[in-house]
C-alpha cells in the first residue's frame, strides 16, 4: 500500500490541477447552460404573450373586415335589387314581344306565300310595340 500512497503523493499537484480544470469547465458549462435555459424560458414567456396579442389582433381584423363587407353589401343591395327588377321587366317585355310576333305572323307560313300588306303592317306594329316596352323597361 505504500507504493500507491507514494504514487498519489507524487502526483498530488497534477490531481489538483485536473480538479481545478474540471471545476472551471463545470462552472463554465453551468453558466452557459443556465444562460441558455434562462433565455429559452424568457423567449417562451414572450412567445406566449406575442401569440396572445397576435390572436387578438387577428380577431379584431376579421371583425373589422366583416363589418366593412356588411356595409358594402348593404350599400349594394338596393342597386342589385333594382338591376334584378330591370332584368325581370326586360325579360317580360321580351316575352311579350315574342308573343306579339307569334300572334302577328302565322305559325307555319308556307314557303311560297308572301305576307300581305296588312299582315306586314300588323307585324311591324307588334314589333314597334315590343320595342317600346323594352325601351320603357330599360329606363
Amino acid at each position: 500500500m505504500g507504493s500507491i500512497r507514494d504514487w498519489v503523493d507524487c502526483h498530488r499537484a497534477t490531481f489538483r490541477r485536473v480538479a481545478h480544470m474540471l471545476e472551471a469547465v463545470t462552472l463554465m458549462a453551468m453558466m452557459v447552460g443556465g444562460g441558455a435555459g434562462a433565455g429559452y424560458f424568457a423567449c417562451q414567456w414572450q412567445f406566449g404573450a406575442l401569440m396572445a396579442q397576435q390572436r387578438a389582433d387577428h380577431q379584431a381584423e376579421v371583425q373589422r373586415l366583416q363589418e366593412a363587407y356588411g356595409r358594402a353589401l348593404e350599400a349594394l343591395a338596393p342597386k342589385v335589387s333594382a338591376a334584378a327588377g330591370a332584368a325581370a321587366e326586360a325579360a317580360e317585355a321580351s316575352a311579350e314581344a315574342a308573343r306579339s310576333v307569334r300572334r302577328a305572323v302565322p305559325v307555319a307560313p308556307a314557303p311560297a306565300r308572301r305576307l300581305t300588306e296588312a299582315e306586314r303592317a300588323q307585324a311591324n306594329r307588334a314589333i314597334e310595340a315590343a320595342n317600346q316596352k323594352v325601351r320603357e323597361g330599360g329606363k
